[in-house]
């Protein structure tokens, strides 16, 4: 199956740099206008199956994608945001000031290492590909997944043989951006 990986509306949070992870936070107004659009793009992709992280920001942005098309949003708890623990609500520049050991420890691994009360990618990777793969493996037509950046990034590292630091130097991914993932008997990418 084709996989398109979106990445939900905008929060405020989004609008103000701060790292939301596993903080439920909804969409704001530009967010639902971004969810909208995008779903008019969606249209001509004609997806049968339509999932969603079960944050709230990616529930919301999936609804109004799902009543455009005609399709309901099913729940997977496997693309749910990475937890970046007591950095929730910070920007980067605030943890790097307010916890700079932890902060360096972190980026000295960042595939295994997580935020104090957080999650490493390799945590959200443990979780993550296998729905992806398994979302891959299903036969024909194309499936939409609306989840995170870092559930995007840790995807795209992973099946492209990048480090975690390669995926934050190489991809910028925006609120509703879409991500074409091919079936796995086809090539693979992004």
């Amino acid at each position: 199956m084709r996989l398109l990986l979106v990445r939900h509306g905008e929060t405020d949070w989004n609008a103000a740099g701060r790292i939301q992870g596993a903080t439920d936070t909804p969409l704001n107004a530009r967010g639902r206008e971004q969810a909208l659009a995008l779903a008019g793009k969606l249209r001509y992709e004609r997806p049968a199956r339509l999932c969603t992280s079960p944050l709230r920001r990616a529930v919301e942005t999936a609804e109004i994608i799902g009543a455009e098309l005609g399709l309901a949003p099913e729940r997977l708890d496997a693309l749910r945001e990475i937890s970046f623990g007591a950095w929730e609500g910070c920007s980067w520049e605030e943890i790097q000031r307010r916890w700079p050991g932890d902060f360096a420890w972190c980026e000295g691994d960042r595939l295994n290492r997580a935020p104090p009360g957080g999650e490493s990618y390799a945590q959200l990777m443990e979780r993550a590909l296998p729905a992806v793969e398994a979302l891959r493996r299903e036969p024909g037509g194309t499936a939409v997944a609306v989840c995170h950046s870092a559930v995007i990034r840790a995807v795209l590292c992973a099946l492209r043989g990048w480090t975690i630091g390669e995926g934050y130097e190489r991809l910028r991914i925006k609120n509703s951006s879409v991500t074409e993932l091919a079936d796995l008997s086809g090539e693979k990418g992004g």
